[in-house]
């Protein structure tokens, strides 16, 4: 009986840790937000804030181009949604796993984006995350 018993207690330990473990990372981590220190350099976290973002509006010649400078973006609404969202009018839409944009300045639809002159991201535009001085282009194709 007392073989028994030492199993018993050790699968009681292992199951303790094992739910203590889901609990932590699902509850306590579920809103956890690393400081602008933390995660400085990686597009996959959100920054609190970024600094001196630039975006370039090119409408192909339907209306003149726009060129926005010294964009500060704050409270963790630093996509490139939100620095778009705050110099232009917009239209979107809502796929559920992402916003896919229309409409910039009632010219649209047609629009694709890039960050710093590389290939446009695989990304909607609400989970690419900017980092300062970055250099958002929209172009109406």
């Amino acid at each position: 009986m007392g073989n028994r018993n030492k199993y018993i207690i050790v699968a009681l330990i292992g199951f303790t840790s094992f739910f203590l473990l889901i609990l932590f990372n699902f509850i306590i981590l579920q809103n956890y937000q690393p400081n602008d220190n933390q995660n400085n350099g990686n597009r996959n976290l959100k920054q609190f804030s970024v600094e001196n973002i630039t975006l370039i509006i090119d409408y192909s010649g339907i209306k003149s181009n726009e060129k926005f400078e010294n964009i500060n973006l704050t409270n963790y609404e630093t996509t490139v949604y939100h620095a778009l969202l705050n110099c232009c009018d917009v239209i979107i839409q809502d796929y559920g796993w992402g916003l896919f944009v229309v409409e910039i300045n009632n010219v649209g639809p047609g629009w694709v984006y890039s960050v710093n002159n590389d290939p446009p991201p695989s990304k909607p535009v609400n989970l690419f995350y900017l980092l300062d001085n970055d250099i958002i282009k929209w172009k109406h194709v």
